[in-house]
């Protein structure tokens, strides 16, 4: 019995490092062009399976808008990688 209860911690523990480590990648990136109060509003509403993918869509888009960057081309993005930027999109709506 305490063999479960300890694997099961471990397993939260894990999960909450790993949404703790998520939360802390897309506010990275929501920060680079978004307010803090933005950021946060938007980061509750990214659903946990598109938020991955929001990351790195968004690490995409922010890359083009630097300097020297080159035009968000669509084709570049992996369909994965387009939800997470459309969940982005409708986390931002709900939250101006």
């Amino acid at each position: 019995m305490r063999r479960i209860s300890l694997a099961v911690v471990s397993c939260l523990l894990a999960g909450g490092v790993a949404t703790s480590a998520w939360a802390d990648d897309f506010m990275n990136e929501c920060l680079i062009t978004g307010s803090q109060r933005l950021c946060e509003c938007m980061s509750s509403k990214i659903p946990a399976d598109k938020r991955a993918a929001a990351v790195q869509g968004m690490k995409k888009s922010n890359a083009a808008t630097q300097p020297g960057g080159n035009l968000l081309d669509p084709a570049t993005l992996s369909q994965e990688q387009m939800q997470g930027l459309d969940a982005v999109v409708i986390a931002q709506a709900s939250c101006m």
